[in-house]
């Protein structure tokens, strides 16, 4: 189900509304919403919707944004069959959520709009680190009347995480590219997931910081160990006629060296995905041979579940 419909009249009933200095009533909040009676959730756009694709009900999913399903939505396969929206303004004040939910600004009066109108706003915090990602999913628990699955999911993210970060590291080099030929260097997602991963960052060592293009004259008299390639996969790449990833040396050495392709769902949304993104590349370089033995304290990976 895919709401398309546009509704002006509803625009203009805001502004008369806004115009005449009405008072609306304030939004609740989740500590006043009865245990049995769960909110109704939109969400605005793509990064929103994997926090409300994990944590909420699907009954509670009123709206999600059109790209809740696209390739780079981690979650695409829980979003198909749920109602989309074009998120705007019109279409959430017809809905009438109790809960909105965006990752980045859709509106800048959005905080306003949805306060004139008894909507919480639930805006994620930005960034990668995990004591941001436990922060945004327990805020979501908390927004949506989930806390015990909440916790439940930060508890699993933790031993994943913990793990993670007491394997052995290895000694291969690790060089990211993307489409454009661009690589990734300290203070980047991708760097933090490479080292979680346990490989060394060829990037880093060479202090390239942020995004950058792939030094060639670098990886052709000191090429790295082993390619991670991300985004090769999405309608988001974009390879233009200039890309270093077009040059013929960089494609061949892709095709004949150890490469690892991370499907673009995994390092799409800041750091919510970064323990998925970083157990596939320890498992892919485990089938692959780069790593001899699995070490006995290792846990299996298992679709985002862990066994021990």
């Amino acid at each position: 189900m895919i709401c398309r419909a546009r509704f002006e009249p509803l625009r203009w009933l805001l502004f008369a509304l806004m115009g005449l200095g009405m008072a609306l009533p304030s939004p609740a909040h989740a500590s006043d919403i009865p245990e049995a009676k769960k909110p109704k959730i939109i969400s605005l756009d793509y990064c929103a919707d994997q926090y409300v694709l994990a944590v909420a009900e699907q009954g509670q999913i009123m709206a999600l944004s059109m790209a809740a399903d696209s390739a780079h939505s981690f979650f695409r396969g829980r979003a198909a069959g749920l109602p989309k929206f074009y998120s705007t303004v019109d279409e959430l004040l017809y809905l009438k959520p109790d809960v909105v939910v965006q990752s980045w600004q859709a509106h800048a009066k959005m905080p306003e709009l949805m306060q004139r109108r008894g909507i919480r706003l639930f805006e994620t915090y930005f960034g990668s680190d995990p004591d941001v990602v436990i922060r945004n999913i327990r805020r979501a628990g908390q927004n949506f009347a989930q806390e015990k699955h909440a916790e439940a999911l930060i508890n699993t993210y933790k031993k994943r995480l913990a793990a993670l970060r007491a394997l052995p590291k290895l000694d291969l080099r690790a060089a990211y590219v993307t489409p454009s030929g661009y690589t990734a260097g300290s203070d980047t997602i991708m760097d933090d997931v490479i080292q979680l991963a346990g490989f060394q960052s060829y990037a880093a060592a060479r202090k390239i910081t942020g995004w950058q293009t792939l030094p060639m004259e670098d990886l052709l008299i000191d090429p790295p160990d082993i390619f991670i390639a991300s985004f090769f996969d999405t309608n988001l790449k974009t390879q233009s006629v200039w890309s270093k990833a077009r040059h013929g040396i960089l494609a061949r050495m892709l095709r004949d060296m150890p490469a690892i392709f991370l499907p673009g769902r995994y390092v799409s949304c800041n750091g919510l995905f970064m323990v998925d993104a970083a157990e596939r590349l320890r498992a892919e370089a485990m089938e692959k041979g780069l790593i001899v033995q699995k070490p006995s304290h290792m846990l299996t990976i298992d679709q985002g579940t862990i066994n021990e």
